[in-house]
């Protein structure tokens, strides 16, 4: 077995439950050892987490902590004693990473604290994952997967508007952080190999929630639109904001998404249906007008249709499709098999696990042992000795430097999960030069995006809101590569960069003779990843997807929907946010391992199997039990207690959730009538007392009680709320043109002495880099470069954009695309973030 990417790389993980331990598991996974330390006696509370399962000596334990502790040594100390606080500081004291998920000040109280643990080992990285960050004034809250969609702005963004918001199901977020956490502790891990100071790195559950609606926060900061719950007439087609929704068939749901590449008139040859071609359904405004026609007619197309079949018969002809799985389709699915993506464990009989997010060529993940019994290496660890690590080096220039300084990336990629990829390195402080086709502009400089002032201006492309925020940070070079001359400066920029980054179906890069083997020829330091919707292997390789179409057959959407409802769409993109996660982990994991060894690699990144790892809970309960999870609308899955309420004001909502009898004590001692026996009429009476008050009101007087509880934000609640202001969430970037625009950072905060973490600026003007590019990169003389803009293989500007006209918010608002419009939205501009309240709407 080859060594992991991050061979040699000591973690120490001081916590429990989901979040923290997922993360350190990545870790492992890729190499690391990772040393759990855990309560005399109890362990990891996740030990005792449903559905537990019996292996073949006859022990009981949990499929889930299985699943997030393989690779793993598990050590016991106690904590809270002098003894045991004293050797979890001889460990760390030779570690390179910790990571700690218990509440802020816990770890401080036993002398474990990240400034403690850093002065005495400078190198050190200390990630702390917590609800809501180690600072601000919800820093000791209580939080769940449901309070976190509240408070993030995805749960007001799911469900119809003529009902409550909809939960994202089974409990997400918390994967959705351990991902979040492990790609950051990476990356602050380079930084420390780089200056030899280490850093805190405090992850925020909440935050990263709140940061997967970077495309809607576009719409406001761009033009004061707010997105809301979709109508219960809607396009299923698509749209600026819209498409994916589950499609009723024979046996179950698909989804079908129109494109740039496909229309709707194309889909009525696919369904033998000529009237699709019609104007009426042409635009999506029209068919929001017309939408019970439409989903009629598709409806009666595909009712004698099974699900499956129609998905391969519309894939295998190129067209966006999706086929709503759960736990059964997913555990017997070819692709999936065809990818290795499953683990067994020869103990664990009936039981298989995902076990690859990512395929990396050089150094791939692995499963070399099961998780631990608790204390099973106490000893061996103890006796092991490792030196602690030297004294920093000073920070370059006697200033903090950005982690990723002097490396390169060729960012090949078009519309959002790759692009919000580089965009990320580009705030770790790497060079990221966006390649674009001169006759193909990237969607969010075009149709998918807003444009400040909803004015689209003469060169649009450089107004779109969105473009801004995905590719903050980069260069922009126009590359022709479909022409030999164009593909012969990527190769000689190959040459003098460190990662290269693209998102095409995998025939086109072989097509081009810009394998990775090929690539790799001219610089075998090259670290390259691909990112497509099914990966470069197994038998759906080939099919065309987008992030909308994906949810349905990944599992998302399966767990998703109202009690006893039909599967449902939540959020926005969130696909691609699994993407770009996983991504990131693979691409610093890999510069890690380069940097060591001197070797690139190919990552295979197929967003359709990051589904089976966030839907977990549902794929070992249906191995253990037999039964599958039920869509449980806006309940948490492990709560005893919980729901959506409306609260004071027009679609105003609270979330609570008491997981616990504590918290249900608490509960029933601060709302009247929730005591009782029924859980309906408890729900009824703290609907009854959330009536009158105000959301954040309602919410923060549950939480001084002891109660996990948070209103349901919206984008501009975000950009107002005082946690997040100050947690400095949101960062003021310069867009040009005299722009200023508050933009999403990242869900964690970095603390280190010699690096720093930023957005470094706004999208770039198309084809702006040339000069750069051509000039002081590639070193070519007049004559080379005059010749290259001269047969169009470079160009200034796009060559053929597609005409694009204003959004139309009026009708937006009006059939329901748009929850509202606020006109007072440029008070933004150049001012402090704005009051959660007040302004004209409309």
């Amino acid at each position: 077995m080859s060594e992991g990417a991050l061979a040699g790389v000591r973690v120490v993980e001081l916590g429990h439950g989901i979040a923290g331990p997922f993360a350190a598991r990545l870790l492992a996974d890729l190499g690391a050892d990772v040393i759990k330390v855990e309560e005399p006696g109890a362990g990891d509370f996740a030990r005792r987490l449903e559905p537990l399962v019996v292996d073949r000596a006859g022990t009981e334990s949990s499929a889930l902590f299985e699943y997030l502790n393989w690779n793993k040594r598990s050590v016991a100390l106690d904590l809270r004693t002098d003894e045991g606080s004293a050797a979890a500081r001889r460990l760390i004291g030779g570690a390179d990473v910790v990571v700690e998920s218990f509440r802020p000040g816990r770890v401080e109280g036993w002398g474990l604290g990240q400034a403690a643990l850093r002065a005495a080992n400078p190198a050190l990285v200390v990630t702390s994952v917590s609800n809501f960050g180690h600072d601000g004034p919800c820093a000791d809250w209580l939080g769940s997967d449901l309070v976190f969609q509240a408070l993030s702005g995805v749960l007001q963004m799911s469900g119809t508007s003529d009902r409550e918001p909809l939960k994202r199901g089974l409990r997400q977020s918390l994967y959705a952080a351990g991902l979040t956490a492990a790609y950051a502790s990476i990356a602050a891990h380079y930084a420390s190999l780089e200056s030899g100071a280490g850093a805190h790195v405090d992850v925020s559950i909440h935050e990263c929630l709140a940061s997967e609606i970077v495309l809607n926060e576009a719409y406001y900061m761009s033009m004061g639109a707010v997105q809301g719950r979709r109508p219960p007439r809607r396009d299923p087609l698509g749209g600026p904001l819209g498409g994916g929704d589950p499609i009723p068939c024979a046996d179950g749901y698909v989804a079908l998404q129109i494109s740039g590449v496909v229309s709707v008139a194309d889909l009525a040859g696919l369904l033998g249906e000529p009237r699709l071609a019609g104007p009426e359904f042409a635009t999506s405004e029209a068919r929001l007008e017309h939408a019970d026609e439409l989903n009629a007619l598709l409806a009666r197309r595909l009712e004698h249709e099974r699900g499956r079949d129609f998905f391969l018969r519309a894939s295998e002809s190129g067209y966006l499709t999706g086929v709503v799985q759960g736990a059964r389709e997913l555990l017997e699915c070819s692709q999936l098999r065809a990818r290795g993506v499953f683990h067994s464990f020869p103990d664990l009989p009936g039981l298989e696990f995902p076990a690859v997010l990512a395929q990396l060529s050089r150094t791939p993940t692995a499963v070399r042992r099961r998780a631990p019994r608790l204390g099973e290496h106490t000893e061996e660890v103890l006796a092991e000795r490792r030196e602690p690590k030297a004294t920093p080096a000073p920070a370059r220039n006697g200033k903090p430097a950005a982690p990723l300084a002097g490396l390169r990336v060729l960012d090949l990629s078009y519309v959002f999960a790759t692009p919000y990829l580089g965009g990320l390195l580009a705030d770790l402080g790497a060079e990221v030069i966006k390649l674009e086709a001169p006759h193909r502009l990237d969607q969010t400089r075009s149709s998918f995006s807003p444009f400040f002032e909803n004015d689209p201006g003469e060169e649009f492309w450089d107004r779109a809101g969105v473009f801004h925020v995905v590719n903050r940070g980069k260069r922009s070079l126009s590359l022709d590569l479909g022409r030999e001359e164009g593909r012969d400066v990527l190769r000689e920029l190959v040459r003098r960069s460190d990662v290269l980054l693209e998102n095409f179906t995998p025939r086109v890069m072989w097509k081009w003779g810009l394998t990775y083997d090929e690539l790799a020829a001219l610089n075998p330091a090259l670290v390259m990843l691909s990112n497509t919707g099914y990966g470069s292997t197994g038998p759906w390789a080939g099919f065309r997807a987008q992030g909308t179409t994906l949810e349905a057959t990944m599992g998302v959407s399966h767990y998703a929907g109202y009690a006893g409802g039909v599967p449902a769409k939540v959020g926005q993109s969130y696909p691609d946010f699994l993407a770009c996660w996983t991504g990131l982990t693979a691409v610093l994991a890999a510069l890690v391992h380069r940097r060591r060894t001197g070797e690139g690699q190919w990552i295979d990144v197929g967003i359709y199997q990051l589904g089976a790892a966030m839907v977990v809970d549902a794929l070992v309960r249906r191995q253990a039990n037999g039964d599958d999870s039920q869509r449980s609308g806006s309940e948490d899955i492990d709560a005893i207690l919980s729901g959506v309420l409306p609260a004071r004001g027009e679609d105003r909502w609270v979330a609570v959730s008491a997981g616990s009898e504590r918290e249900l004590e608490a509960l029933r001692a601060t709302v009247p009538g929730t005591d009782a026996p029924a859980r309906a009429d408890a729900l009824k009476a703290l609907a009854r007392w959330a009536a009158g008050r105000d959301a954040r009101e309602a919410a923060a007087t549950l939480q001084a009680a002891g109660v996990p509880a948070g209103a349901v934000l919206d984008q501009r609640d975000l950009l107002a709320d005082p946690h997040l202001r100050a947690r400095g969430f949101h960062e003021w970037i310069d867009c040009g043109r005299g722009i200023e625009r508050p933009i999403i950072g990242r869900p964690y905060r970095w603390t280190s002495e010699a690096s720093s973490v930023a957005i470094r600026g706004c999208g770039p003007d198309f084809g702006e880099a040339a000069d750069y590019v051509l000039r002081d990169v590639l070193s070519l003389e007049d004559d080379a470069i005059a010749a290259l803009i001269e047969q169009g293989v470079v160009t200034t500007a796009p060559t053929s954009p597609a005409p694009v006209q204003p959004l139309d918010l009026d009708v937006m608002v009006r059939n329901g695309a748009l929850a509202r419009v606020d006109v007072d939205y440029l008070r933004l501009h150049g001012s402090p973030l704005p009051e959660p309240a007040g302004g004209g709407r409309r």
